[in-house]
């Protein structure tokens, strides 16, 4: 309450706008639903103690360390439940507790959901009890979704304060079926502010960072959910992406992260094209390879996604596919290390090359795709870049309309001037098309099987610098835009004696100021030990045929 001399009787909210007041009630909100004996006393700097992991480990029992420990799989844990060695609660509790510690260390959490979620093991094991029948395949297992996917009664507030306490109404098709096979969903993971870029920051839920190294960004936009899966938090989670937004995030904490083409995995923004040019997709995120296929196996097979959802094409998994690409004995790898537009960070290109050099060493036929990305993927990004901004910003402007919350720097947001209306979003339609057909044309020709190249052109950001840098997405984008499949898995971690700048990278003078930005920002001190993924690009659904020749090369690389 403002008094008549202009104070505001010691009440500091009174001055600040109906947007901070509201975000500060919510995460105060959020920090309560954090059981008392879960919450830290403090939490060390990221200076004092870049990982949140040896952080957090100390906080769990010895019980909670077995049932979430990093090397633990989803097929273990699933056999683990199912001989009755740990109940659906202990499982539940274990990455409730893991995922608190995390969100209390990296900020990775949206909407927690601990009590309904125990109250749902609790539920589980009195069936099984009762019964002696499991749920589903999926019994007993925690997962995470990102913060996009509507749970009933719960808010997917999209990174907006203004979409606060406006709880979706029914669960996405998606959602329903992972209960149906026995998941226990448990947390909703955070965004940037409507997942328009590589970073995931939000005036409501703030900066996600890195479970790996605190000092860096956890990417985006399923950053948050990366951060949690990367830090044990959990075993499988669901991200979008429309540009990068599953891949980025999961080659910053060393996880497999896959793009599927539309249609594999429930979705409903992917068939709203009235709204994207360019569909989003949902797509998994994991630890392991072992995991991300025993989902897409369950979900897929067991789940019968298609039966509750028309955005999803009644295609079971096709194990016969995946074993056929997993024992093939001759392939033909593509490789781009360079697309002409923006220079990759030495131990990016070093894991491209150290890949390549695999498969070649285990008898593959490896081509130089270098020439073609110099002359395609630069004309393809700037498709892409029309489509997503093709509305104009008109989006945004309802948000920020919602409680006068301010745009938050550094998104890829339209402009009046990008707006196109239905007959340039029908020309721009039949652009991609044709750019489409002459790339699928080319890949037919050639005969190659699967194009191994960067996930990004960097290693690590801290906090904040994507705002500045004009940030290049065309190693992820092209392939969302041509609806192919790609599948980021990890490659090499970041070494000073490797990956040392030359004298060739240090005279190198950039090609454009998103260039330069990214020449001058590498550190190989600051990101030394960071790992550093690839991406596996294997055609129009061929996810499949990417989970295949991703055990093969995990194969090759043990030999």
């Amino acid at each position: 309450m403002t008094t008549t001399n202009g104070h505001t009787n010691g009440d500091p909210s009174a001055t600040l706008p109906q947007w901070k007041v509201l975000a500060r009630k919510h995460r105060e909100h959020q920090a309560s639903l954090i059981p008392a004996e879960w919450r830290l006393k403090s939490v060390p700097s990221p200076t004092d103690e870049k990982s949140a992991i040896p952080i957090i480990e100390q906080h769990l029992s010895s019980t909670e360390l077995e049932i979430t420990s990093l090397s633990q799989t989803l097929p273990a844990l699933q056999s683990a439940v199912r001989s009755r060695k740990y109940t659906a609660h202990q499982v539940t509790s274990a990455f409730c507790h893991r995922a608190a510690l995390l969100q209390q260390t990296t900020q990775c959490l949206t909407e927690i959901l601990f009590s309904s979620a125990l109250a749902t093991a609790e539920s589980q094991d009195a069936h099984l009890e009762k019964t002696g029948d499991f749920i589903g395949p999926l019994h007993g297992i925690p997962v995470s979704v990102k913060d996009n996917q509507d749970i009933k009664d719960v808010d997917s507030t999209l990174g907006w304060v203004g979409l606060i306490n406006h709880p979706a109404k029914a669960d996405t098709p998606l959602v329903e079926t992972l209960r149906s096979l026995g998941a226990i969903l448990y947390c909703k993971t955070n965004i940037p502010q409507s997942m328009m870029m590589s970073d995931s920051y939000n005036h409501t839920y703030g900066q996600s960072v890195n479970s790996l190294n605190r000092n860096l960004i956890s990417g985006g936009s399923s950053g948050g959910e990366a951060a949690l899966i990367g830090g044990g938090g959990s075993l499988i989670g669901i991200g979008t992406d429309i540009g990068g937004s599953v891949r980025i995030p999961a080659t910053l904490q060393g996880l497999y992260g896959l793009l599927p083409s539309v249609g594999r995995v429930g979705n409903r923004e992917s068939i709203r094209r009235d709204k994207y040019v360019v569909p989003g997709v949902a797509g998994p995120l994991s630890r392991s390879l072992d995991d991300l296929e025993q989902f897409l196996d369950i979900y897929l097979n067991q789940g019968r996604p298609w039966e509750l959802d028309p955005a999803v094409y009644p295609i079971p998994w096709r194990k016969e596919v995946v074993a056929h690409y997993a024992t093939k004995q001759r392939m033909k790898v593509a490789y781009i290390t360079d697309d002409g537009v923006i220079r990759c960070q030495p131990p990016v290109e070093r894991a491209v090359r150290e890949t390549i050099s695999t498969f070649e060493q285990g008898g593959h036929e490896v081509v130089d795709w270098n020439d073609i990305a110099k002359r395609l993927h630069g004309c393809a990004y700037d498709l892409w870049l029309r489509a997503v901004l093709a509305d104009g910003g008109e989006r945004m402007k309802v948000f920020c309309a919602q409680i006068g919350e301010p745009l938050i720097e550094g998104m890829l947001v339209g402009k009046p001037e990008n707006h196109l209306d239905t007959n340039g979003r029908m020309a721009l339609f039949d652009e991609i098309w044709e750019f489409q057909r002459e790339y699928m044309k080319m890949w037919r020709e050639s005969g190659v099987d699967v194009l191994v190249m960067p996930t990004t052109q960097w290693v690590g950001l801290r906090p904040k610098m994507w705002v500045k840098a004009d940030m290049y997405v065309g190693y992820t984008s092209i392939w969302n835009m041509m609806n192919w499949t790609a599948l980021t898995v990890p490659g090499v971690t970041v070494s000073k004696e490797l990956d040392r700048p030359s004298q060739e990278w240090t005279e190198y003078k950039g090609r454009s100021f998103s260039d330069e930005f990214n020449h001058d920002g590498y550190d190989v001190d600051f990101v030394e030990g960071m790992p550093v993924g690839v991406q596996l690009v294997t055609g129009r659904m061929g996810e499949e045929k990417a989970v295949g020749i991703a055990k093969l090369l995990e194969m090759l690389k043990r030999q």
